[in-house]
């Protein structure tokens, strides 16, 4: 994410306060975490409940609650806006007297509620975020839930905090290694750096190594344009960065304007210099060599390109999935059908955001399609590698 951070304004929730998800004796009722009940807010606690009320902007937060004859069960999720998952941020159960037994089959019977509405919602995966220290239970495992990749220490959200997929449909792919921005600024850098990674490089070392943020900044200066990285210059930053390892890599680079690019809201001086800047990396462009197009590239030829195993580090405007104008870098790695998986570096932790909504992000193509037009009038900038 580039220049300023989301203010979220909250979005329609998936359902209303009180919803009932099932008629039978077992109903579940769904509702917004501020309108919990007294009993469940007691039975939560005052710690727990603090939590599950803090503020989660535009990211649907919802509570959904089994009141059974033999069990009390409860569960928090979220998920961004115009995505294709949810994730469940926690779930809580109570056998009162009947005992564990009784909490792990209220456990189970909510997680099933839930996993039926994700697939109804059109959701490819469910996510489940967990303490780093806390066991996925066994029962979530024979439902087929699968670890996510564990993330690069690194931003505010990638810490302490592990991550479980369970996939609606069978969807067999590479996870590519997670890092956060730890900037607001640095996600055009992080982008490229990753999908170096993934092919090879390993611009961020040892994921115990304390210099991987140094690398971050290191890239990112290569690349900027005070704050952002524009497609040129992230470009030529990728390129040097493949040329000084001489790693088999190849780079190709999509920009259909000849016009400076995130200069929007720049005036006079401000304004002027960016563009000179943007001059020199058009020009160091061209002396590399870099591939370079001006044709507008489609949504269905850069998913193609995807599905044939080329890593585009996209250009993004996060409007649909933050509720807040902004440009924006990621990666997409992955396509089954008509969704498309990101690698997305920012993490809005304080809206309370991990790693794991960030990780492995299905997106439809029709979405996506919309968010790689930024600009008025609007450009694409992507630049593809591959090995």
């Amino acid at each position: 994410m580039d220049n300023s951070t989301p203010a979220p304004t909250p979005s329609p929730a998936a359902g209303t306060a009180g919803t009932a998800v099932d008629a039978d004796a077992d109903a579940v009722i769904q509702f917004a975490p501020a309108d919990a009940p007294a009993h469940l807010i007691e039975a939560l606690g005052a710690e727990r409940v603090a939590e599950w009320q803090r503020d989660r902007g535009p990211y649907d937060p919802r509570v959904w609650m089994l009141n059974s004859p033999t069990g009390m069960a409860a569960a928090l999720t979220s998920g961004r806006p115009n995505t294709r998952y949810t994730k469940l941020v926690e779930l809580w159960s109570d056998g009162g007297s009947a005992g564990a037994a009784s909490a792990e089959t209220a456990a189970r019977t909510l997680l099933g509620q839930v996993i039926a509405a994700s697939a109804e919602r059109g959701d490819a995966c469910l996510k489940w975020q967990l303490p780093a220290h806390a066991e996925l239970p066994a029962f979530a495992s024979d439902l087929g839930f699968t670890a996510l990749r564990d993330p690069i220490s690194s931003a505010d959200g990638t810490q302490g905090v592990r991550g479980f997929a369970l996939w609606h449909d069978l969807w067999p792919h590479e996870q590519l290694r997670y890092y956060g921005q730890t900037t607001m600024f640095t996600c055009g850098a992080v982008a490229a750096m990753t999908a170096l990674s993934h092919l090879g490089l390993e611009p961020f070392a040892d994921a115990e190594d304390e210099a991987a943020r140094e690398r971050e900044l290191a890239f990112w200066r290569a690349a900027t344009n005070f704050p952002a990285c524009e497609p040129l210059g992230l470009a030529v930053a990728v390129h040097d960065a493949i040329t000084e390892s001489a790693s088999p890599i190849r780079l190709e680079l999509h920009l259909d304007t000849t016009a400076p690019t995130l200069l929007e809201g720049y005036e006079g001086d401000e304004r002027t210099f960016r563009e000179q800047l943007q001059e020199q990396s058009r020009a160091e462009v061209a002396s590399r060599g870099i591939q370079q197009h001006t044709d507008p590239l489609s949504i269905e030829q850069i998913t193609e390109r995807v599905a044939a195993g080329e890593l585009p580090v996209l250009l993004i405007e996060e409007e649909p999935m933050h509720d807040v104008s902004t440009p924006h870098w990621v990666v997409a790695h992955s396509v089954k059908g008509d969704t498309v998986l990101l690698n997305d570096p920012w993490i809005t932790a304080q809206q309370g955001e991990t790693w794991v909504d960030s990780h492995d992000l299905p997106v439809s193509v029709a979405v996506l399609d919309q968010m790689i037009a930024y600009g008025d009038p609007a450009y694409r900038g992507v630049i593809f590698v591959a090995r």
